[in-house]
């Protein structure tokens, strides 16, 4: 749990905030962490962690003693849990349970469960009795992606706190901060949906660079029927057909909004070739293609053949290209 790759972003957040907030009038005994981001959440609890034992201000300085035992993860009082996110069963709660009631040894003990929201009914019902009647020294952060799978007896007995998703310049900014270039910084902001752990797999993924490229070359050169045969069979057997969609979307997005919004522009790196292929179609065929593409993820998550799925995309894009001309 050393270092913190997202650090700026996350001390701009809104629930960096409330947990300051909290810090000047007082640490509830409970607290619930939900983002479907498993990377940004497991960054925020360093972040927690250093800002309660922070010897300056509760500043998270990085600096001072117990933030550098936080960040070389050292910290007598910090108990990590489910750092894998497998599922949490009652053993994994009872061995937690074991520590709670031993006194701290600064004042203050902090527990972090990881994909609290893996926990069966058996384990949150055996970590309701420690949030019923917790000791005042102790702190436990339930993060979780889920919060549905969590039952209401313990939502009800702790605070959450939402880490929202963060907007394009800010995954983009935080891509760069990692020495990420330009080109692959734009396509994690763009295809990383606000998560910046999901924008760090896109931005040092060199399979998204080259699903970028293909989905280009396909709205380039997708003319006849023909054409379907070139990009069929190689989208359907791609290891990440649901991201190449993602990355589709982005460019048709972007081939609607370059002529009135060039500064709205998603990929600036390609911009004057997203121009260029934006005189090919009308409004109303990418209006009608990137409906198209939302319909093929819908045929996928029901287990449709994705050769099938993937065939019936294009040849329903080409004649839409040819029904709805400039």
């Amino acid at each position: 749990m050393s270092g913190l790759v997202f650090e700026k972003a996350l001390r701009g957040s809104r629930a960096y905030s409330l947990l300051q907030n909290d810090l000047k009038s007082g640490l509830s005994h409970a607290y619930i962490i939900a983002s479907g981001d498993d990377d940004v959440v497991d960054e925020f609890f360093t972040l927690a962690a250093m800002a309660i034992y922070c010897e300056n201000a509760h500043s998270a300085c990085c600096d001072c003693a117990e933030c550098r035992r936080v960040l070389h993860a050292t910290h007598a009082d910090i108990f990590h849990i489910n750092e894998k996110r497998d599922k949490i069963k009652v053993d994994d709660i009872t061995d937690m349970l074991s520590t709670v009631f031993i006194k701290s040894l600064s004042g203050r003990k902090l527990y972090f469960i990881h994909r609290a929201d893996l926990m069966n009914v058996q384990a949150q019902n055996k970590l309701l009795k420690t949030f019923e009647e917790p000791p005042a020294d102790v702190t436990v952060f339930l993060g979780v992606a889920n919060e549905s799978a969590m039952l209401d007896t313990i939502k009800s007995r702790a605070r959450t706190i939402h880490i929202d998703l963060f907007d394009k310049d800010t995954v983009y900014d935080a891509m760069r901060a990692l020495g990420c270039d330009e080109n692959m910084s734009a396509v994690a902001a763009a295809c990383s949906e606000g998560m910046l752990g999901k924008a760090r797999k896109i931005a040092t993924s060199p399979e998204y660079s080259s699903l970028y490229d293909e989905a280009l070359s396909l709205m380039d050169g997708l003319d006849r029927s023909t054409d379907v045969a070139r990009f069929d069979g190689k989208i359907a057997n791609s290891d990440n057909v649901g991201a190449f969609l993602d990355v589709l979307s982005i460019i048709i997005r972007d081939m609607m909004i370059v002529q009135d919004q060039p500064d709205m522009v998603l990929s600036k790196h390609v911009s004057q070739k997203i121009a260029a292929l934006a005189n090919k179609y009308s409004q109303k065929a990418l209006a009608k293609i990137l409906y198209l593409i939302n319909d093929t993820r819908r045929q996928l998550s029901l287990n449709v053949s994705a050769l099938s799925a993937i065939d019936n995309l294009l040849f329903s894009a080409l004649e839409v290209r040819h029904k709805c001309p400039r």
